[in-house]
């Protein structure tokens, strides 16, 4: 990606990237919004790689855990279709419906 794309895809201003870039003024939390933006990531993801690597693997490897526990949870009985739910496959839902009520 260009510079020209760069500051057209963050919103930032020329002038106002460079004086950035040459330490006149610093960024602010906003800035980093708009720079996470652009490349897709979240103000997290720089803050925790501009930490160093050690912070940023410690970070990519709970995210890794968080996905895979993610992809182990059981689905919710919303989620499932009505032919898995344990109502419809209960061998006496025909026999209690017929039980009148005392």
């Amino acid at each position: 990606m260009s510079i020209k794309e760069f500051l057209y895809s963050s919103g930032l201003g020329n002038n106002y990237w460079y004086m950035r870039m040459r330490y006149e003024a610093p960024l602010n939390t906003s800035d980093v919004e708009h720079i996470a933006s652009t490349f897709g990531l979240t103000s997290l993801d720089i803050y925790t790689r501009a930490l160093g690597s050690d912070a940023a693997r410690a970070y990519a490897a709970r995210e890794r855990q968080n996905q895979i526990t993610d992809d182990l949870v059981e689905p919710r009985f919303e989620d499932l279709p009505p032919q898995e739910l344990a109502a419809s496959t209960d061998r006496n839902r025909d026999m209690e419906s017929e039980t009148p009520d005392e």
